[in-house]
């Protein structure tokens, strides 16, 4: 068959088969998708599909390329052309916006925390409150990762709030197609004083990036105490990235959102008290009857009876010593009852000010104001002023103070209310640089500032009074918390009153201080009532203070007020304070330094030279101990890295040149101290080298010397009490050991408020004294005889007295000879006269025991062979005499008397010793002692 029959036969059968009707039902069902961007050439095709076999689509063509954008407004409709949205409708165009930073609503963000080093703790999460991100304040790394693309140039930027500078927050931008892997970053420090920012990293071309934030705490080796001011959270908002690939769809206006403006980017939310219930809203209804509603509102709610936290405060003008304090609704409308309205007593000026025309001014020196009336008064005789800042009228906050969210504190007349937010969780006020005199006002005491206040916490909340101090004399600064209030169950606090000084710690030079305080937790308020400043530079004084009788001299520390002039006080005294405008009671004394120590003249402390005398009057030479004495503890402590670090002490305890012993801590710091006993943390860095930081005085005077029997112990006491110590207090005993030294010893490092260190050797021992030693005498030999000193048993010294040498005297061999035999025979000699003595004593009992027995046998034998017949009276007698004598020889005989009554003892003892010889067969001439009879009676039953 030629192949022009074949076509025709092909054309001839298409042709039926794709009739008008069968083209019509191919084309309904025919749908077009487009593919995704192309990798390479950054292209897109429009392709027609279908479910029905026996069709056949168009070919795929391509349509405009991926990197087409849209302004807001419009979106990109088929992939080909920008279409405007239509009124309640709106589009970001390439805009995209993530409201919040949180996975569960966009997959593609990533939290990740990591330990920066093994040993670290476990690092805390990264966590999401009301819409916002809150990155751990740990020095753990914090991580949050954003995928994104973009098809030109463009940008990205986050909303965030930093206040803490001891945290580092670093934002970068990775481009991962870019070969070197480069990248671009930005670091935000911390700042007080700033609420919510936005930082921007420009996007230089189209492709795929990862925003990446990071954040970590600084490094600190400084254990955390109650006086630590606690580290804030960086917080993330939302996030906006520009030329993304444009919306293809509009979206809906939501409830409580309305636009009414074809092509419109975003919609505007209702104003308090009118909503719009449906999405696409054109325009917002208003609220009728007792219903209102807040901004963006998609329905009116009942009205309520409100309370104080639904009111801010409006403060009327003074005038003449009153002021109206009205009231305004938070959210308009939505109360029932009225706005509260109170008068009040209100100071023309703040105290420590008087009216000029129409301001107020600081009162002359000499001169003060307590109430703030129009003028100030002079001051009483013996009293003086001290210069001020005051407030405890609040109709507007200090230009001066650095206020954190502006909003969300109000003047209220008598207090300046002050409440965090959702969107300023934590809120501050910073009072500004304060500038002290050095001028002392008190017990060393330079600055002194005091607020009253009143804190609410319906949940939990945290209040801090934070301190920050800078010497101009060094530059060096501390800050730390003053004072911490926390209430967690609920309710409100009474009204609470604190005032804290700072002192001076012998340094020229002004002190300025910063004073802030610190609000945290949501729904919680706080009153301040009032904020003063004493002592400052810049002032007026609100009261006269009571002078001393020195005429108001004041007096550098180490003087006194003497004879109308100030002088130094004498070497071997000391004296620490200065002189007091507040303490009528102060004495222009010197006090004298403990025993054993000495001073300059001038001094505000004693020390020790090397070679002292004690109390009990003996004396010392530690000299080994006026050199400087390192001793490194055994101990180590982890770090938040998991790097350890130990403490170092340094002591020089006493003055071997007359000059005060000094040792310094972190010499090459900024924070370097100086004291007899110091110290310092130290750690290793990754070069291997000693990183000294954190010093501290260990003691600075000697408070006392005590003796023990094996040596001495050296009490300190420091002026600087290192942080969370009321005192400190350091102990060195110096233990005798005339043979051996031993080293430097930690043995009691209690909290490091009370420590104590050993130290033996030689200088530890007293100083031996003449009467430390005897003498001993060799016998006499050719005439010469040698006399030998050593020390007494159990003496314990070193150095001193020297051992007289030993010396020769003449002497005979008969005096020697005599010497020795009445050494000899001494105890000899002596226990025969103890002898003797016992001897005579006894020979002297003897004899009075014998007369006594003769004297009773006597007795007993007239007794016997008297005459039995009772009128013989004669033997009567004689037995009545001799019962009386036996009687009193004879201890516990019976009274025969008592027993017998009606017969004499003769004759009851004649007729019982008849009875007795009669029934034993004992011849009548046998005799007994009148007891023996009785007994012997007694058991005869005679």
């Amino acid at each position: 068959m030629s192949l022009a029959v074949t076509l025709f036969i092909t054309c001839l059968l298409l042709s039926t088969r794709y009739s008008a009707g069968d083209e019509t039902q191919c084309t309904e069902s025919y749908r077009t998708v487009y593919t995704e961007c192309s990798e390479v050439g950054r292209e897109r095709w429009k392709v027609t599909v279908t479910d029905n076999a026996e069709c056949k689509p168009p070919a795929p063509t391509k349509v405009a390329n991926c990197d087409q954008t849209c302004p807001g407004g419009q979106v990109l409709s088929n992939f080909e052309t920008c279409q405007e949205c239509g009124a309640g409708n709106f589009s970001l165009g390439d805009r995209k916006v993530l409201n919040v930073l949180d996975p569960n609503i966009y997959p593609e963000i990533s939290f990740v925390t990591s330990k920066i080093n093994r040993n670290d703790k476990n690092c805390p999460d990264i966590r999401t409150v009301e819409n916002i991100v809150e990155l751990p304040a740990s020095y753990c790394w914090n991580v949050v990762n954003i995928p994104f693309e973009v098809v030109a140039p463009g940008s990205v930027t986050l909303h965030y709030l930093h206040s803490d500078d001891r945290i580092s927050v670093d934002f970068y931008l990775k481009d991962f197609q870019s070969c070197d892997g480069g990248e671009a970053k930005v670091t935000i420090s911390g700042d007080a004083a700033v609420t919510w920012q936005n930082v921007q990293l420009q996007v230089a071309a189209k492709g795929k990036y990862i925003f990446q934030i990071k954040s970590t705490a600084f490094f600190n080796t400084e254990t955390p105490t109650s006086t630590t001011v606690p580290l804030e959270p960086p917080r993330l908002g939302n996030l906006t990235i520009t030329r993304v690939e444009p919306y293809t769809h509009c979206q809906q206006c939501p409830a409580g959102h309305v636009t009414s403006t074809p092509g419109s980017s975003e919609c505007t939310p209702c104003p308090a008290n009118q909503y719009a219930e449906l999405s696409g809203s054109l325009a917002c209804k208003p609220c009728v009857g007792e219903t209102y509603s807040l901004s963006g509102a998609g329905e009116c709610e009942e009205k309520v009876e409100c309370g104080g936290e639904d009111f801010r405060p409006v403060v009327g003008e003074c005038v003449a010593g009153k002021s109206t304090v009205s009231s305004e609704e938070i959210y308009q409308n939505k109360c029932r009852n009225s706005p509260p309205s109170q008068i009040y007593d209100c100071p023309a000026c703040q105290p420590g000010r008087e009216k000029k025309g129409e301001t107020c001014v600081f009162c002359p020196e000499g001169t003060h104001n307590p109430s703030g009336s129009d003028t100030c008064t002079p001051c009483e005789p013996n009293t003086i002023s001290l210069k001020g800042l005051y407030q405890v009228w609040w109709d507007k906050i200090p230009d001066s103070w650095n206020v954190r969210c502006q909003e969300c504190w109000v003047p209220a007349g008598v207090f300046l209310l002050g409440r965090p937010t959702q969107h300023q969780p934590v809120i501050s006020i910073n009072f500004g640089e304060i500038k002290f005199s050095s001028k002392v006002i008190k017990n060393n005491v330079v600055g002194m500032f005091s607020v009253k206040f009143k804190l609410y916490c319906p949940q939990s909340c945290s209040f801090l009074i934070i301190k920050k101090v800078t010497l101009t004399s060094g530059n060096v600064e501390r800050q730390e918390v003053a004072e911490k209030f926390v209430t967690s169950t609920g309710g409100g606090d009474p009204e609470v009153s604190r005032a804290y000084v700072h002192k001076s710690d012998g340094q020229d030079g002004n002190i300025k201080m910063e004073f802030s305080i610190k609000l945290s937790g949501i729904g919680s308020y706080l009153q301040l009532y009032n904020v003063n400043f004493t002592n400052t530079l810049e002032g007026g004084s609100s009261f006269c203070f009571p002078c001393s009788g020195s005429g108001c001299m004041e007096c550098a520390q180490g003087m006194v007020y003497k004879e109308g002039k100030c002088v130094e006080c004498p070497a071997g005294s000391y004296h620490v304070t200065s002189g007091s405008i507040l303490d009528s009671s102060y004495t222009s004394q010197c006090l004298q330094c403990p025993s054993g120590t000495i001073s300059q003249p001038g001094s505000t402390s004693c020390y020790t030279p090397c070679k002292f005398t004690t109390t009990t009057g003996n004396q010392y030479d530690i000299t080994p101990a006026g050199d400087t004495l390192v001793l490194n503890d055994r101990v180590s402590y982890p770090d938040q890295f998991g790097n350890t670090y130990h403490y170092r002490y340094l002591l020089k305890l006493c003055s071997k040149d007359g000059n005060v012993p000094l040792v310094t801590c972190s010499e090459d710091s900024a924070d370097k101290v100086s004291g007899v006993i110091c110290r310092e943390s130290v750690m290793r860095s990754s070069g291997g080298e000693e990183v000294l930081s954190n010093p501290v005085i260990e003691g600075e005077m000697l408070s006392e010397i005590s003796e023990q029997t094996n040596g001495v112990t050296l009490h300190f006491t420091t002026l600087h009490p290192a942080p969370g110590c009321d005192s400190v207090t350091t102990n060195v005993t110096l233990l005798c050991n005339r043979d051996q030294t031993s080293p430097l010893s930690l043995v009691d490092s209690g909290d490091n408020c009370r420590l104590a260190f050993q130290y033996s050797g030689p200088f530890g021992c007293r100083l031996c004294k003449e009467d430390d030693f005897k003498s001993i005498t060799s016998s006499c030999e050719d005439s010469i005889r040698n006399i030998t000193y050593v020390k007494e048993e159990g003496v314990m010294c070193s150095g001193g007295a020297s051992l007289p040498p030993v010396t020769t005297e003449t002497c005979t061999p008969y005096q020697d000879s005599l010497l020795n035999s009445i050494k000899r025979y001494k105890v000899y000699v002596g226990l025969g006269v103890s002898m003797l003595v016992l001897l005579i004593a006894g020979f002297c009992f003897l004899a009075w025991y014998s007369s006594s027995l003769k004297h009773k046998l006597d007795g007993y034998s007239r007794m016997n062979y008297a005459d039995d017949d009772d009128n013989y009276e004669g033997a009567g007698s004689s037995n009545k005499m001799i019962w009386a004598d036996s009687g009193e020889d004879s201890e516990g005989e019976e009274n025969l008397y008592t027993r017998y009554e009606g017969k004499s003892p003769g004759n009851i003892i004649s007729d019982k010793l008849g009875k007795i010889n009669q029934s034993l067969g004992i011849k009548k001439y046998q005799r007994f002692g009148d007891t023996d009879i009785m007994e012997m009676s007694d058991r005869l039953g005679i």
